[in-house]
């Protein structure tokens, strides 16, 4: 692949995830998911994938992916109550793996997710320190964190067509994307 037509293809990937996590946000805050907290997690698959329980043995199973929807970018939010692990001993930038990197605050909620093409700011650390996302430390203090995570938490999942991102469906559940059968939507083909 040349470097022109990789450029090409991650600026559109660029593009298209922008436009649906300004969907996503839009759509959203007319749920009443929306009026239930004040910091949501967006979460971009730009590939939906159905799992599937591949049996092993008799006493053991295990979740792989199944059916491949190359046409579908599942994008999922929800309430999001940890706070991420800030190394103060090392520079932020390289901390875009562990911490989100991009957020949006809108009438005194933010909006954050992960993107491996924008490094992690001064900025985005001090909107997560303005609503108590933050704990800080140093290495050794990471074996100390404890992430939770709430089953019966109700997320807002959105199915887009990659060929135009206008056509979507949102589906309300506590089972996560790819766990559970995706809404019928029908994509015409690019």
């Amino acid at each position: 692949m040349s470097n022109i037509v990789a450029y090409n293809i991650k600026k559109l990937q660029i593009e298209s995830h922008d436009q649906v996590t300004q969907t996503v946000i839009q759509d959203f805050s007319r749920t009443i998911l929306y009026k239930k907290d004040s910091v949501f997690l967006i979460s971009i698959d730009d590939t939906l994938h159905r799992m599937t329980l591949k049996k092993i043995n008799e006493y053991k199973a295990e979740w792989v992916r199944g059916n491949i929807y190359p046409e579908i970018i599942a994008v999922s939010i929800s309430a999001y109550q940890n706070k991420f692990f800030l190394d103060t001993t090392i520079d932020v930038s390289v901390q875009t793996r562990f911490i989100p990197s991009r957020c949006i605050e809108r009438n005194g909620k933010i909006f954050i997710w992960y993107d491996k093409y924008y490094t992690l700011t001064n900025n985005a650390i001090k909107i997560l320190d303005k609503y108590h996302r933050l704990r800080r430390g140093g290495p050794n203090d990471a074996e100390d964190y404890h992430f939770i995570i709430d089953d019966s938490l109700q997320a807002a999942d959105y199915y887009f067509c990659r060929s135009n991102l206008y056509v979507y469906k949102r589906a309300i559940t506590n089972k996560a994307i790819g766990y559970y059968e995706p809404p019928n939507i029908t994509c015409e083909p690019k």
